[in-house]
């Protein structure tokens, strides 16, 4: 699809409790220098807890803001879908609503997407400078780690790429179809989207650091190895189970493999954790992170079979 100067741009920001952030996020975007009548931006309220329904309900009558509730929490998956099926736009933009975007991040992904046979662009992400990083924000937010160590204006394989701060094209939307909506708990919508892109078009998947998001979350090691495990107790089997030519980009090498199991044990598990306990460096966080995710997914969930790595 060839692009005009400004296409037309719907910003997706699915909403759960982010009181704290939601009303940066939203002001952050409507500062855009973008034409007004050419972004809009979709709020969706996935049944909050908080004040978050309250400050949103604060832009219902901007003429660029359109607000959906769900009557009961569903997830990123259905919040996003909702948030597609109300737009018309040329180009969607996906925006976790715990993040903060420059005033040039439309620009810079529309000019992103302008190039040929790009189909789909990932903003940066950087912790909020307000918030003082623990060990687990100085892993994820490594610039050696994951698609930072990659480079910009080259294709990125699926596995890197995700969706809290991403545009897409309307027709690769159509073409791969919407995220998973059965994916209502933790990790997995991303991945099962991104492989359906990627599938389809695999030199258009782009990174650019400079529509970087400000990302006003954090959480303990501890509660992140919680999700991961139940990640992989779940989603994470049915995944290599639906695209089994990509079990190693998901480590399903590493489930039940000689490997793996040497890797991935309780005795291992315990030595690293010594030394971290001695020595507290971030890098050894992605062991403790992998671990669970290995872990859960060596003992499945009722109704879900166990993964036979090839």
């Amino acid at each position: 699809m060839a692009l005009a100067q400004f296409p037309t741009l719907s910003i997706v920001v699915p909403c759960y409790n982010v009181e704290h952030v939601i009303e940066r996020c939203i002001k952050a975007l409507l500062e855009q220098d973008y034409p007004k009548e050419k972004i809009s931006i979709i709020i969706i309220d996935d049944k909050s807890t908080d004040n978050t329904g309250q400050i949103i309900q604060r832009y219902q009558k901007n003429e660029q803001v359109k607000i959906i509730k769900h009557f009961k929490n569903r997830g990123l998956a259905a919040a996003r879908n909702s948030g597609i099926k109300a737009s018309k736009s040329q180009i969607v933009g996906f925006l976790d609503s715990d993040m903060v975007v420059k005033k040039n991040w439309a620009k810079v992904m529309i000019s992103e997407l302008s190039n040929n046979g790009v189909e789909a662009c990932m903003g940066g992400i950087k912790l909020a400078e307000s918030l003082t990083p623990n060990n687990l924000d100085k892993f994820l937010y490594n610039p050696t780690r994951g698609v930072l160590k990659h480079g910009e204006n080259q294709p990125i394989r699926f596995k890197w790429f995700l969706l809290n701060n991403t545009t897409v094209k309307r027709t690769a939307i159509n073409e791969v179809g919407k995220f998973d909506e059965s994916i209502t708990s933790y990790g997995g919508e991303d991945t099962d989207f991104a492989i359906r892109l990627w599938d389809k078009y695999e030199d258009g998947l782009r990174y650019s650091s400079k529509a970087i998001g400000e990302h006003y979350h954090q959480r303990s090691l501890q509660e992140l190895q919680k999700k991961m495990e139940n990640y992989g107790k779940t989603t994470y089997l049915r995944l290599l189970e639906r695209y089994p030519n990509h079990t190693k980009d998901l480590a399903g090498d590493w489930v039940n493999t000689l490997k793996g199991k040497l890797v991935f044990n309780p005795i291992v598990y315990w030595l690293v954790q010594l030394i971290y306990f001695a020595i507290p460096a971030h890098y050894f966080v992605r062991f403790f992170i992998a671990n669970s995710l290995i872990s859960g997914a060596r003992n499945p969930a009722e109704g879900i079979p166990k993964f036979q790595s090839m």
